[in-house]
């Protein structure tokens, strides 16, 4: 597949072309055919295994319990995905929310619908598998999102608007996003994808694809400012999400590390008051991150971390942000230590750390 930058570059260089009335050599067309035909054949690898979810229940309308309940809707996305053995539809879990398995109605390729006999769904993560008692459609093939880079041509996969099976086509136009703009509850703690295809309300869920049909990420959220795209979408990367999702179909629930401390994210900002304060322990540097309060009875009180030490690396990695160390602890081996450099007061100085378990909710 080396030469898709060729074909992508022919593409946009015979469509330039034409719209400038310019005579082109029949010769190049040819290579945008080439380069529809991979389109196509991604798109058919993937397409019979997206399929639509819809919820629908009676949700309380406040907290109080003789408040009245009013039906609520939600519409998104799911895959089919073998993971750890056993055929899933792989989605997010803010689609299915808190809803009970017959609130949850699933539409496959072919037209069946489908009740889940099982759901077992992570807030932390984001993510949601659902069984079903029938044989679905083909599963997915997944990528390595490792691989992926900031510029790779991608392909989205989902139920936008309720038009059932789009395809759109975009770039990965970041990666290591952290920060979702807008974003109304919870974000996951993983480093997402940016793309710019076409994504809105309903493609939570879907996939997005390499040029292979591999999927390499799972779409879950848009930046938005009336709701619609506006060329902002997050995808979590796949990797990250198999290793939750293959907890969740053999436990049912989440283990995740976590050392015992919570960070301030106004260290993170890019302020005044924040930059005194780097100047002040001699960071020259945008980074670090700093300690909020250290949890009593944790990995973190053990290896003698004091409120307002700032993290620096985390093993080899330089701690970029409050987010970044989350993803970083997120991503860690339970039970393995870690050697963390961190500034004091201004001195620098190395502590070792060992994360434990936590359940994950």
């Amino acid at each position: 597949m080396k030469y898709i930058p060729s074909l992508f570059l022919f593409a946009c260089l015979t469509v330039s072309a034409f719209a400038q009335n310019r005579n082109v050599d029949v010769a190049s067309t040819g290579h945008v055919e080439k380069l529809s035909e991979l389109f196509r054949q991604s798109a058919q690898l993937a397409m019979p295994a997206v399929v639509k979810i819809r919820v629908t229940q009676h949700r309380a309308v406040g907290r109080s319990s003789r408040t009245p309940r009013t039906l609520s809707e939600e519409s998104g996305s799911g895959i089919v995905a073998t993971i750890a053995h056993k055929q899933v539809i792989l989605t997010n879990r803010h689609i299915i929310g808190d809803a009970e398995r017959d609130a949850v109605v699933i539409l496959t390729h072919d037209r069946r619908i489908l009740t889940p006999v099982k759901i077992a769904a992570n807030e932390d993560f984001d993510l949601a598998i659902i069984e079903v008692a029938e044989k679905l459609p083909i599963s997915v093939s997944f990528g390595n999102s490792e691989q992926v880079r900031t510029g790779d041509i991608v392909l989205a996969v989902g139920n936008p608007l309720e038009l059932d099976r789009s395809l759109s086509m975009g770039i990965i136009s970041a990666e290591r996003r952290r920060r979702v703009p807008g974003a109304s509850g919870a974000v996951p703690r993983v480093d997402f994808f940016q793309t710019d295809a076409a994504i809105n309300p309903g493609s939570s869920g879907g996939a997005l694809l390499n040029v292979q049909g591999e999927v390499i990420g799972i779409i879950t959220a848009i930046a938005t400012q009336g709701g619609g795209n506006e060329g902002i979408a997050f995808v979590m990367p796949i990797n990250a999400v198999l290793r939750i999702a293959e907890q969740l179909v053999q436990t049912g629930v989440v283990e995740k590390p976590h050392i015992g401390c919570n960070f301030d994210p106004a260290f993170s900002q890019l302020t005044s008051s924040a930059s005194e304060e780097r100047q002040r322990w001699g960071i020259e540097r945008f980074v670090g991150a700093k300690i909020l309060n250290v949890v009593s009875d944790t990995p973190a009180t053990q290896a003698g971390l004091k409120s307002g030490d700032v993290i620096l690396t985390f093993g080899n990695t330089e701690v970029e942000d409050d987010l970044h160390i989350l993803h970083l602890v997120a991503q860690s081996e339970i039970g393995k230590p870690v050697v963390l450099q961190i500034n004091r007061s201004g001195e620098v100085q190395n502590v070792t750390i060992t994360p434990q378990a936590q359940l994950s909710r």
